[in-house]
């Protein structure tokens, strides 16, 4: 389905006149209430992949997304509307020059990494500790700090002092079990009047440090297969991710699925292809995959059906992951509604919000003519993910 620009135009010019969301500009990007950049959990408790790990969200859905790429992201949860009081979760992944090769190295690695807090807080306790977690080695970090005195001359000094919010942080630096480069990093933190972290968020932290798993991975075959197939060397490419595939990392599956969706001619099975390769990297909570296939359900392809339900479930999952090209592809189907699920224009606009505020060039450009009003263009909500 393709439908005019105009008419999205149209749309959400209408309800920028009465949506609390906003469309101001600020520095030519859309500004947006902080709560838009809030994404809650609609099924808390399930896996959420990035390449070459995957953790359990918390099962509180007080949880909310703020950050997600690729190889990382972060959620946030408020506890508090009259102080300072809440709690972040951070997993991320990093590919370092060197392998870590000794334990000795992963201890400097970590204590050097976490002493930063100290660039911002008075660290009272940092506490760094082996430990092997899911088959790989790893540092186990316990921190505790507290916002730094305040030493002005103001009249309130001692008060401010008094009321001085503490920090609570604990996680796990890992060695990736397959690849000694990557370096895998899983934090909880707690900004809070208390001299200890809540009972509330050290479970929710425990729970999430212990699903913290790893998939066979090889950065070495994911750059490698990436390279054979711009080469056009396909069948070279998916040998070299199979057997990734057959240990069922969901990022090679992703990958795959990609290189699959780029042979020319198309195969005639191509649906059918893209759909086993992707479904089980979407069950596991990767989110380009959960994009990809929802966009494959929301066009067809030889051998798999338009499918608009199963199409705006997986592009919510993945929107819901963070992940800001599903956020518009979805904003977009429910604008209009002519893609099969029941229009919800409020929802569309809050959905363009936040992939506009997490970067997305597409529905910034579309919020920015929503208020310049310029000869609309073309677009299609059916589009396939950016190759």
């Amino acid at each position: 389905m393709i439908a005019t620009m105009a008419r999205y135009l149209r749309l959400i010019h209408a309800l920028a006149l009465t949506t609390a969301c906003g469309l101001a500009a600020a520095q030519g990007s859309p500004a947006f209430e902080e709560t838009v950049g809030q994404i809650p959990q609609s099924a808390p408790g399930t896996a959420w992949s990035f390449i070459g790990y995957g953790i359990t969200t918390p099962g509180n859905s007080q949880w909310f997304v703020t950050t997600s790429t690729p190889r990382g992201g972060a959620m946030g949860r408020s506890m508090s509307t009259t102080e300072p009081h809440s709690a972040v979760l951070v997993i991320s992944s990093e590919l370092l020059d060197q392998p870590i090769e000794s334990d000795a190295d992963l201890l400097t690695v970590a204590k050097t990494r976490h002493a930063r807090i100290g660039e911002r807080w008075t660290l009272g306790k940092h506490e760094e500790s082996l430990t092997r977690h899911a088959g790989a080695r790893c540092a186990r970090h316990v921190m505790a700090a507290r916002a730094p005195e305040d030493m002005s001359p103001r009249k309130d000094a001692a008060k401010a002092n008094a009321t001085r919010s503490y920090l609570h942080v604990t996680g796990l630096s890992c060695v990736h079990p397959t690849d000694q480069r990557l370096l895998v990093e899983i934090g909880i933190s707690e900004r809070s009047p208390n001299d200890v972290m809540s009972a509330v968020i050290t479970l929710d932290a425990e729970k999430v440090i212990s699903s913290l798993g790893f998939q066979r991975y090889s950065e070495q075959a994911l750059q490698k297969s990436a390279e054979l197939a711009r080469d056009g060397k396909v069948r070279d490419a998916e040998a070299l991710l199979k057997p990734f595939i057959e240990a069922d990392a969901a990022w090679a599956r992703y990958f795959d699925a990609q290189i699959v969706e780029r042979i020319v001619p198309a195969p005639d099975d191509l649906g059918v292809r893209l759909r086993l390769l992707l479904e089980p990297a979407a069950e596991r909570g990767l989110a380009d995959a959960q994009w990809m296939l929802g966009s494959l359900y929301l066009r067809g392809a030889a051998g798999l059906p338009k499918n608009a339900a199963v199409a705006e479930a997986l592009l919510r999952r993945a929107a819901e992951r963070g992940n800001p090209g599903a956020a518009f592809q979805l904003g977009l189907v429910l604008l209009s509604g002519s893609d099969g699920p029941s229009p919800n224009q409020r929802e569309a606009l809050l959905w363009i919000t936040r992939s506009a505020a997490r970067g997305q060039r597409e529905a910034q450009e579309l919020l920015q003519s929503a208020r310049s009003n310029p000869t609309p263009a073309r677009t299609d909500p059916g589009q396939s993910p950016p190759r």
